[in-house]
C-alpha cells in the first residue's frame, strides 16, 4: 500500500493565508458598500462584544501567585490553636535563609522552605527581643525575606 505524497507545509500555509486575505478583502468591500444603518448596528454589536470581553478579563484575574517568590500567606484566626499564619511557597524554587516578619515587628526564621511547601506558624513562633507577640494581636502584614528575594503580603483572614 503506497502513501499519498505529502503536501508542502509552506505552500499549504500560503494558500490558507491567501484565502484569508481574499475573504477579509471581500468583507471589507461589502462593509464599505453597505448603508449607514447597517454600519451603525455593526458598530454597536462590535462595541458590545469588546465591552463584554473586557468585563470577563477584568472579572477573572489570572490564577496563581502574584509575586516573584510565588508566596501566598493567610491568617488563620480563632480556633483551638489560636491565631496562626499560613505561608505557602507556590513558586518553583526553594527559599533559603527565610525570615518572616509580622507587621514589621515580630520575627520568625526558617532555614528552608521547599517549592510547594506550606508552613503553619502560631503567633508564639514569632518574637521581638525574645518576647512573643500578645495573644490578642491580629497581624495585618507579613514580610518574607530570603536569599531568593523579598515580598510583603497583606494577611487576609480565611472566609
Amino acid at each position: 500500500m503506497t502513501q499519498p505524497p505529502r503536501t508542502d507545509p509552506l505552500a499549504a500555509a500560503a494558500r490558507v493565508t491567501g484565502a484569508a486575505k481574499e475573504l477579509a478583502g471581500g468583507l471589507a468591500d461589502d462593509f464599505r458598500r453597505s448603508d449607514r444603518p447597517f454600519k451603525l448596528r455593526t458598530g454597536i454589536v462590535g462595541t458590545w462584544i469588546v465591552l463584554a470581553l473586557m468585563s470577563i478579563w477584568v472579572a477573572c484575574p489570572p490564577s496563581g501567585p502574584q509575586n516573584g517568590l510565588g508566596a501566598v500567606a493567610r491568617l488563620e484566626a480563632g480556633g483551638i490553636m489560636g491565631t496562626q499564619v499560613l505561608v505557602q511557597n507556590d513558586g518553583s524554587s526553594h527559599w533559603t535563609d527565610v525570615a518572616l516578619t509580622l507587621d514589621g515587628t515580630w520575627r520568625a526564621e526558617q532555614r528552608t522552605v521547599r517549592a510547594g511547601d506550606k508552613l503553619v506558624l502560631a503567633l508564639s513562633s514569632f518574637a521581638k527581643g525574645g518576647q512573643p507577640p500578645p495573644a490578642e494581636l491580629v497581624p495585618k502584614q507579613l514580610r518574607i525575606e530570603c536569599a531568593e528575594g523579598r515580598v510583603t503580603l497583606q494577611l487576609g483572614a480565611r472566609p
